[in-house]
Parts: C-alpha cells; sequence; structure tokens
C-alpha cells in the first residue's frame, strides 16, 4: 500500500512552475529595458527641440531688428525643415525690449513594441523667444536672442494665452 505524504509538493510540480516562470520573468525583463530606452529616445527628441529653437533663434537675431511674421516664417522653414525637425509659428508679438516670437518645435522618435497604435510618436515643445531690438545703426552679429524651453505638458496656446498682451500679430494657420 501507498503512503501519501501531505503538504509537499511534488518535484514535477516544481519543474513545470520554473519552465513556466522562465518566459515570464524574460518577458517583464525585455518589457522593462524597452521602456527605458524608449525614455532615452524621448528625452534626445526633447534635447533635439531646443538644438532647433537655438538654431532659430540664433538665425532670426543674424537677420536684424524687427523681423516681421514674414521674415519669422521664412527663417523657420530654412531651419526647421530638410529633416531636422518640424516647426510650427504660433505668434510674433512687439515686446517692450524687442520681439517675442512663439513657436513649437516637434521631433519625431520610436517608441517601444506597441501592441495598439503607432510605432512611432513625437515630442513637442513649446518655446518663447526674445529677440532684442537694435538701433538702426548697430550690427545684428553680437546680437543673442533669449530662448525660453516651456515644460512638455506646456502648450503654445497656453504659452501665448498667458503672456502680457503688448500688441500680438497672431499668426495661425501656419
Amino acid at each position: 500500500m501507498k503512503t501519501e505524504r501531505k503538504g509537499r509538493t511534488a518535484p514535477w510540480a516544481k519543474a513545470l512552475g520554473a519552465v513556466l516562470l522562465v518566459p515570464v520573468v524574460v518577458v517583464v525583463a525585455l518589457f522593462a529595458v524597452a521602456r527605458h530606452r524608449e525614455g532615452d529616445r524621448e528625452r534626445d527628441a526633447f534635447d533635439a527641440t531646443v538644438t532647433d529653437a537655438r538654431r532659430f533663434a540664433d538665425a532670426l537675431a543674424g537677420r536684424g531688428a524687427a523681423p516681421s511674421p514674414q521674415d519669422v516664417r521664412d527663417v523657420l522653414a530654412e531651419t526647421a525643415g530638410h529633416g531636422r525637425g518640424d516647426g510650427v509659428l504660433h505668434e510674433v508679438r512687439p515686446a517692450a525690449d524687442g520681439t517675442r516670437v512663439i513657436v513649437q518645435f516637434s521631433r519625431v522618435y520610436e517608441r517601444s513594441p506597441a501592441l495598439f497604435g503607432p510605432s512611432t510618436t513625437t515630442a513637442d515643445r513649446c518655446f518663447t523667444i526674445d529677440l532684442p531690438a537694435l538701433p538702426a545703426d548697430e550690427s545684428p552679429d553680437g546680437t543673442e536672442a533669449r530662448v525660453t524651453a516651456h515644460g512638455p505638458d506646456e502648450s503654445c496656446l497656453e504659452v501665448a494665452a498667458a503672456a502680457p498682451d503688448e500688441g500680438k500679430l497672431r499668426v495661425s494657420g501656419t
């Protein structure tokens, strides 16, 4: 007659549990690594928008004093095109000490393997660029624009609405 042991797990059950647990642990580890890499790609995309904004601001400052909205659009097309990143102009307005430009730059980055939805997404960031006023006889060579990067959760519409109203020249549909 066979005696039963109560309270102990059979060796075959332990082996089966270990075999089934290994793939679960591997999938969880791969998911964690993919999320970390996606975070790095997102940070790199946000850093690239700062570089795009700086390039745009330098090009605007090099043009001289008080750029018109069309000048701003032209510089934006030159600096944000050609695969460097997308730029959307929201406002150009005169400020007490020069001109203020509110612009959004975007960069595309790859998401982790997505089960639902697209495999790429964009990092969008709004920037306020303040160009100092230049006297007519001064060269724009030494002029430096001030670039303010707003948080990733702030839209350019919110930034424009929060800024003081000093004679806005709204630019929409660009």
